[in-house]
């Protein structure tokens, strides 16, 4: 008898147990999609989920492209090529030194795009930058001089196309096409007739020497991960200070205003010719600080300029790339960069899984989460759509009503 009650009074306790814990997960279920869905309304979060979609839906393309090529291979491709570039120090410091240009360029694109603005000339901004600050640092200057030559001549390669849309109405991509070939020759030209002989390669002419160790940018020191250098703080500091300009301050606001209605801009008294000029000469000075970076690394490389070679650097374009799946935000620029290096890390790995998945491979992915980057703002608008519909459910009906009763009280 006593071995009866026992058993009941357990099943009693657990009964009880188990139906406060299954009220207590329906009460944070229902508090997760309050705050979630509370969330969704601001524009800043839609714009992370929709290029977290384009990254996803990129890598189950991914995924689907093994399957076909590779199936007993597939799970172990995919798995490399979400982790390879973080699997160790040695390579998660490689994916951030090679993320750190890319960070200066997105960031370049994404504030010129906060005016409606398209800042082709990139390319241009970013290879003269480039140019400069390794013949500065060959000339003796340290990595902080260097640093401030690529800044201001990427910012004198920006203003140009700026004040001609600024007071002459030329359209900056024309401009910036043009002058990203005018550079080219430039570059060509003083290398041939006027950079000294010591500051050229002793085999080949038409390339520089790499950078001197006083002009390269200072590694961080951390063990195991000697590729990291100053150049990913700033970065990141960068990208505050650029973050506080846009959402604080006058000229951000102005920015933003003329860039979604210029009529209402004009109207309210905004000077559009500055506003133009400022943003394009601040894209261009960011531009020439990636220039500085692709060739101040712990592993330089050399910069070549003849006809045979490709003298404009492709890393502009590149940030095109990073701006469009970061939804031209600042902050998202840091991600978005790190996520096509870690793609870019992941190539000889594949290889090593399987023969089929070649170096064209992570080229083929990279295109497809660009590609559909270029439609997060139509997955943005679409999540805003299902958040208003979500506010129609009687649950958060209820919801609403209670808190408004709440804050009546209250008052």
């Amino acid at each position: 008898m006593n071995n009866g009650e026992n058993k009941n009074n357990f099943l009693e306790k657990v009964k009880i147990v188990s139906g406060k814990c299954f009220k207590g997960l329906k009460k944070g279920t229902k508090e997760t999609c309050i705050i979630g869905h509370n969330l969704c309304k601001k524009e800043g979060t839609r714009s992370f989920l929709s290029s977290l979609i384009c990254i996803l839906i990129g890598l189950i393309f991914a995924f689907i492209v093994m399957l076909v090529v590779n199936p007993g291979a597939s799970f172990e491709g995919l798995w490399t090529l979400i982790s390879t570039g973080f699997n160790s120090p040695q390579n998660f410091s490689r994916v951030l030194y090679r993320a750190t240009p890319m960070i200066f360029s997105g960031m370049a694109i994404a504030f010129a795009f906060k005016l409606n603005l398209f800042n082709i000339g990139i390319t241009g901004q970013v290879t003269i930058g480039a140019f400069t600050s390794l013949i500065a640092g060959l000339g003796g200057a340290n990595w902080f001089a260097c640093l401030l030559v690529g800044m201001v001549v990427g910012a004198v390669a920006g203003f140009i196309p700026g004040f001609l849309k600024a007071k002459f109405g030329v359209n900056e991509v024309l401009s910036g096409i043009m002058l990203n070939w005018v550079i080219y020759y430039i570059i060509g030209l003083i290398g041939s007739l006027a950079v000294p002989r010591e500051f050229k390669d002793k085999m080949s002419p038409s390339q520089l020497m790499v950078m001197p160790e006083t002009g390269r940018m200072p590694t961080l020191g951390i063990p195991n991960m000697e590729q990291v250098t100053w150049g990913i703080v700033i970065a990141i500091v960068v990208v505050i200070i650029i973050s506080l300009i846009l959402n604080y301050t006058n000229f951000g606001f102005e920015l933003k205003m003329t860039g979604r209605n210029k009529d209402a801009s004009q109207y309210a008294g905004v000077n559009q010719s500055r506003s133009i000029i400022l943003a394009l000469t601040i894209s261009g000075a960011l531009a020439g600080i990636c220039g500085y970076m692709l060739y101040a690394d712990p592993t330089p490389s050399r910069f070549q300029w003849d006809s045979n070679a490709n003298t404009l650097l492709n890393d502009g374009f590149n940030g095109i790339s990073v701006s469009l799946i970061a939804q031209n935000s600042p902050i998202g620029c840091i991600f978005s960069s790190m996520v096509i290096t870690a793609i870019d890390s992941a190539q000889a790995a594949l290889k090593t899984v399987s023969d089929s998945y070649n170096i064209h491979y992570t080229e083929l992915i990279k295109s497809v989460v660009i590609c559909l980057a270029a439609l997060s703002s139509f997955i943005g608008m679409l999540l805003k759509r299902l958040n208003e519909k979500v506010d129609t459910f009687p649950y958060f009906q209820r919801e609403k009503n209670i808190t408004t009763v709440k804050e009546g009280e209250d008052k």
